[in-house]
């Protein structure tokens, strides 16, 4: 049986966007194996800015997200596909509607038919911190974390947050990246980002000045970090948004 007659023959996409509907800041979306998509839920329909979530079926990444975040998750995509396995709980920077980001944990998942046959990705993205257990994370790094977003901007050295969680560095490094799954400098990188994001997209700062806001040594410095992050420059980011 082909993809296509599958899913239209089997409502599971749509069955289950509708529980998705029910769910708050989850994203959720079915894509066949050319990777139209062939349903998404409510919140996804919004943060993409679309009206009727049923207008957009049949589309590609390619047809309502930039190329740079549509190529990656076509890596991901295919992978599913040809190895018919998940990639389970990724940690990504995923913009939002009117250009804010936050951290999420994707998950996608092959979709088989009754012959075994992979006919389709099923994905769910939800806020970061749904994935963390919070007892754990704020019995352990709460405080340090707390000062991560209070201080961002600022040079903190490694070795304070290990201090204000009573661990040594190498402690402190191996229990955030099992509780966050990144390392406590590539969270800094990533609120900087964030934040960036934000200002570029919600104020008529200059790039030198939310440059400077955000804890960047200069604009040069600013515009080669959010780059590597967001891969396009923030000019282009402020453009788009």
């Amino acid at each position: 049986m082909h993809d296509d007659d599958f899913f239209q023959n089997n409502d599971l996409g749509g069955s289950l966007a509708s529980v998705f509907d029910d769910l708050p800041d989850f994203l959720y979306f079915v894509k066949d194996t050319n990777l139209r998509l062939v349903a998404i839920n409510e919140r996804l329909a919004r943060e993409i800015e679309v009206e009727d979530k049923h207008s957009i079926l049949g589309m590609t990444d390619y047809d309502y997200l930039p190329k740079h975040m549509a190529d990656a998750y076509k890596k991901d995509d295919q992978w599913v596909l040809e190895s018919g396995k998940s990639i389970r709980g990724k940690v990504e920077l995923v913009t939002r509607s009117k250009g804010f980001v936050d951290w999420s944990r994707t998950t996608k998942s092959p979709l088989i038919n009754q012959k075994g046959e992979v006919v389709g990705v099923i994905g769910v993205t939800s806020p970061f911190e749904r994935g963390v257990s919070g007892r754990v994370a704020e019995e352990a790094l709460g405080a340090a974390v707390a000062m991560m977003h209070e201080s961002f901007h600022e040079n903190i050295p490694v070795q304070k947050f290990a201090d204000v969680s009573n661990m040594s560095i190498s402690s402190f490094v191996r229990k955030f990246r099992k509780i966050y799954a990144t390392t406590p400098k590539e969270y800094l990188r990533h609120l900087r980002v964030q934040e960036a994001c934000h200002k570029l997209s919600q104020s008529t700062l200059s790039l030198a000045e939310v440059g400077a806001e955000c804890g960047y040594a200069d604009q040069s410095h600013f515009s080669r970090e959010f780059s590597r992050v967001m891969k396009e420059t923030p000019k282009l980011y402020r453009d788009r948004f």
